[in-house]
């Protein structure tokens, strides 16, 4: 049997103790008893005792520094005191920029240990100041917007007063002819011809074109569909138009198809020159009632007519799908047969623009890309004789007019430019007829309630607020029903309330009446 040699024990380090090896051969330091206290050097001794008094002298200086501290709030917790030099004369204001009596005792009291005690304070200039800084530019900015504000004022003055009225003036600037028929004619065979080209033929006969006005002053303009007449139709015979007509029997029940083949029957007769297909009211309400069916109904024909007697229905009923495309149904008369065919006729003559308050961009369109040269002209030239009337402030108003085709890839070329001054041209104020009505209605309940009452737009009837003398209404609004203790009509008026009755006449002629026996109660 063999015997493993042991292994050597290394020597263990100076100031550690010899262990026995354990399993994880792990040494643990064991320290070395001192024989007795060891004396040191005489120059280690001196340097002990310098550190000891440069302490003791840091510690003085902090104890003043507290107490200096102390009194300073003690002094600022107490109420002013008035200070009166001996010779009664008031005390001198201490100077900005100045140091204090406070800093300057501080100063005496902490001076400088050997080089290395605390450092005085540097004195801030205005220049490095951060807070000076930022108040000047504050005071900059501020002097900057008077500045601009001061300039704007100037430019007010020099441009005079916002024109309310058309002088005879300015009048006499604007052109008997805005464009020429020739110079006309030429811009829109450039157009025309651009897009007969081979690859511009992506809408074909379809594109349409239409005459772009810029108004010089956004009008004040109820939003509304207007309509103009051309001598041309954009209209091709193999369009589809929609006539929608009055049910010939009244009810909730009843069968449209016979109003559906009498109408059908009698425009056969009378030889419509348009694909004219008829839709009974009672039939667009039953079918096009969803929102969806409205959609399809607008992308599916391209004309819609409407029998005057039922337009106000009809227009309620399609909502806001016709009025966004300009597609609103056009009312025509229906009445005699005479005048059936050329009342259709002329309501595809009929073209729709939208009126509007927010831009000052308007677009017509008057013409088609099939149509003749010729045609498409005379409807241009037509339609800028038309803007003198339909469009708002007239010839004054329009500071441009291009020529622009209707489509994704469009094209513009500009046709005329006013030279006119902008500060020239008032703003245009059109009331629209639901306007004239409100105001109408106004002016008649005002005058029948002696001003103490009046009516909104909303249809509301408060009472008038009375300013007070500082030219304020400080009364609440009062929007509630009158009653008619309100306001008794005065003996030289003849206006009888709306919830009362005129008094019946008294009975002249005729034969007497015949009263029967009166009933005795018992």
């Amino acid at each position: 049997m063999k015997v493993k040699p042991m292994k050597k024990e290394k020597p263990a380090a100076k100031g550690l103790g010899v262990l026995k090896k354990s399993k994880t051969d792990i040494q643990k330091a064991k320290k070395v008893k001192s024989a007795g206290p060891v004396k040191e050097s005489a120059a280690k001794v001196a340097a002990a005792a310098k550190l000891l008094e440069k302490k003791k002298e840091v510690k003085l200086v902090k104890a003043s520094k507290t107490k200096a501290d102390k009194k300073d709030a003690e002094q600022e917790n107490e109420p002013p005191q008035k200070l009166v030099q001996t010779n009664g004369e008031s005390p001198v204001k201490q100077e900005k920029g100045s140091k204090s009596m406070k800093e300057t005792a501080n100063e005496e009291k902490m001076p400088p240990l050997n080089g290395k005690g605390p450092k005085p304070a540097k004195q801030v200039t205005d220049e490095e100041d951060p807070s000076k800084t930022k108040n000047e530019s504050k005071a900059a900015r501020r002097e900057r917007e008077l500045k601009l504000k001061a300039l704007k004022k100037k430019q007010l003055k020099a441009g005079g007063k916002v024109v309310s009225k058309v002088s005879e003036e300015t009048l006499a600037l604007v052109p008997e002819q805005l464009v020429t028929e020739a110079s006309f004619r030429k811009l829109y065979e450039v157009v025309h011809n651009k897009f007969n080209e081979k690859g511009n033929k992506l809408f074909g006969d379809d594109l349409k074109y239409a005459l772009q006005a810029v108004a010089v002053k956004v009008p004040r303009c109820p939003l509304r569909i207007c309509r103009v007449a051309l001598p041309h139709t954009l209209m091709r015979k193999e369009d589809e138009m929609c006539l929608i007509v009055k049910d010939n029997a009244r009810g909730r029940d009843v069968d449209y198809l016979p109003t559906l083949h009498h109408w059908e029957d009698k425009l056969k007769e009378l030889s419509v020159g348009y694909n004219v297909q008829v839709i009974p009211f009672q039939q667009l309400k039953r079918d096009y009632s969803s929102f969806e069916m409205k959609r399809k109904l607008v992308h599916r024909f391209e004309r819609f007519v409407v029998d005057a007697r039922v337009s106000g229905h009809v227009f309620s009923f399609l909502g806001t799908q016709f009025a966004r495309r300009g597609k609103n149904p056009i009312a025509v008369k229906l009445d005699s047969d005479a005048k059936i065919k050329e009342s259709i006729e002329q309501a595809a003559l009929v073209q729709t623009f939208r009126q509007t308050y927010s831009g000052p961009v308007t677009e017509i369109k008057f013409a088609a890309h099939w149509m003749p040269v010729e045609q498409a002209v005379a409807n241009g030239m037509a339609l800028l004789e038309q803007l003198k009337t339909v469009y708002p402030g007239g010839w004054l108003n329009v500071q441009a007019i291009n020529l622009k085709t209707v489509c994704e890839k469009s094209y513009s070329l500009p046709i005329y430019v006013s030279t006119i001054d902008p500060n020239l041209v008032p703003v245009p104020i059109i009331t629209g007829p639901r306007q004239v009505f409100v105001q109408k209605q106004q002016k008649l309940f005002s005058k029948q309630t002696g001003g103490k009452y009046e009516v909104t737009k909303d249809g509301v009837v408060r009472r008038v607020k009375k300013p007070s003398a500082d030219g304020e209404n400080n009364e609440p609004d009062s929007d509630v029903e009158m009653t008619l203790e309100d306001f008794q009509p005065d003996d030289d008026d003849n206006w009888v309330p709306y919830d009362d009755e005129p008094p019946a006449r008294p009975r002249t002629g005729g034969r007497p009446r015949q009263r029967g026996p009166k009933m005795r109660i018992k």
